[in-house]
């Protein structure tokens, strides 16, 4: 069924102007009135309506004057004319308006609404037309990326050459013997969408869920056998039920990207997350503990007398000496775990769903590891560690007090322990 059209209707009679609003407000989306030609014509030139229902003979303008001014300006604005059988003498100007019709007075509804549909049934064709042409217009201008064009039961109707040749394929055909969908053909890889199921109407589905910027998957090149990286863009065109997929390759753009967050977010001397990158994660540790209720830790660690070591050895030795302190606490820390360093001799971990009491036990035996190593030129160290769970109406900088509490408690009772 088209969609409905919007109205004007121009008649001088106020009683049929009232009469047959009625029905024409119900057939229309929007419907204008005109009590004569005058009007009609201001108001086509302010909405430009699809369809022109007038009366012939009228004060001011006639119907027929009327619709020789709109032809002017839109030469095929469809326009119908309700016409008594005394105005007979006003055909032949009606017919050279070149009029989609007439429906004589007293108007009979139902002829009037089979003319109104032929009428939609055309406009509705144009509209389709359009949209056609606007989509092969936008295939045209989108040869530079892998086009895919799916129709409403998500089988593909449209493969562009540049796709075709990407994969190897000599045509559409082959792609559908072969079985291939959009979901066979992305590689699951780190910091990349990767479907749940090979399906592609769930597919989308999920990519559409991802904001724009982050629809960015990996295909293998067969090429070169290396995988690529593409940002995906997904047009639904609701009058066919159409899917238009664009592949844009962004391959030395997401590389780009991936190496500046690194070196934005990495500590330059022991090459651990540093404190913007934990700041970070602890926000959104926060946010998670207060919507869904569970708790995490924290810990701070402190090398004791630091300053001791860089006064009689040295800088470079002081810089070794952190690395190979950052190396131990790293691989005694668990996947979903964030260790950084916070500044200086300072370093922080961010222990997701554990509490005080075994957030302790870790620092305890991060503690006793550092008191067992042998550092460069066989020195020997220790560390303090200040250690505290978020409470519900903890903010961030709250529980980071606490630890800093806890951790100047540690030095203040001796050192080389932990307090929390």
């Amino acid at each position: 069924m088209f969609k409905k059209p919007t109205i004007l209707y121009v008649e001088d009679d106020v009683d049929i102007r009232n009469q047959l609003s009625k029905f024409l407000n119900y057939y229309a989306s929007k419907l204008w009135t005109a009590e004569d030609g005058a009007v009609g014509l201001k108001l086509f030139k302010k909405h430009s309506p699809d369809i022109i229902v007038s009366d012939i003979k009228m004060p001011n303008m006639n119907g027929i004057e009327m619709a020789k001014e709109i032809k002017k300006i839109k030469i095929k604005q469809h326009i119908v004319f309700t016409t008594a059988h005394s105005e007979s003498s006003f055909f032949m100007e009606a017919i050279e308006a070149h009029v989609d019709g007439y429906i004589l007075k007293p108007i009979d509804l139902e002829l009037l609404e089979s003319k109104l549909d032929d009428i939609c049934e055309q406009l509705d064709t144009k509209d389709k037309l359009i949209k056609q042409y606007l989509i092969s217009n936008e295939i045209a201008k989108l040869q530079n990326n892998l086009l895919i064009v799916l129709d409403e039961f998500y089988h593909p109707i449209f493969l562009n050459e540049k796709f075709l040749c990407y994969f190897g394929l000599k045509d559409i055909e082959e792609f559908c013997q072969k079985h291939i969908s959009l979901s066979t053909l992305l590689i699951p890889e780190n910091d990349f969408f990767s479907p749940t199921t090979n399906d592609t109407k769930h597919c989308l589905e999920e990519l559409e869920n991802l904001k724009s910027d982050e629809r960015i998957v990996s295909i293998l090149n067969y090429k070169v056998n290396r995988s690529e990286a593409f940002l995906v863009s997904i047009t639904n065109v609701k009058e066919s039920g159409h899917t238009i997929i664009t592949l844009s390759e962004i391959t030395s753009l997401t590389l780009l990207k991936k190496n500046l967050e690194k070196k934005a977010y990495t500590d330059e001397l022991t090459k651990v997350p540093n404190r913007a990158y934990f700041e970070e994660q602890f926000i959104l540790e926060v946010q998670a503990s207060k919507e869904e209720g569970q708790t995490f830790a924290i810990i701070i660690l402190d090398i004791d007398k630091f300053k001791d070591f860089n006064d009689t050895y040295g800088h470079l030795v002081g810089d070794e000496i952190l690395k190979e302190l950052a190396s131990i606490v790293k691989t005694q820390t668990r996947v979903g775990d964030t260790f950084a360093r916070w500044g200086g001799e300072e370093f922080v971990k961010l222990l997701p769903n554990v509490d005080l009491t075994k957030a302790k036990k870790i620092a305890e035996n991060l503690r006793n590891s550092i008191d067992k190593n042998i550092f460069t030129q066989g020195l020997r160290l220790s560390c303090s560690f200040g250690v505290a769970e978020f409470q519900e109406d903890d903010t961030k900088e709250s529980i980071l007090k606490r630890a800093d509490n806890a951790l100047y408690k540690a030095k203040e009772n001796g050192r080389n322990r932990v307090e929390g």
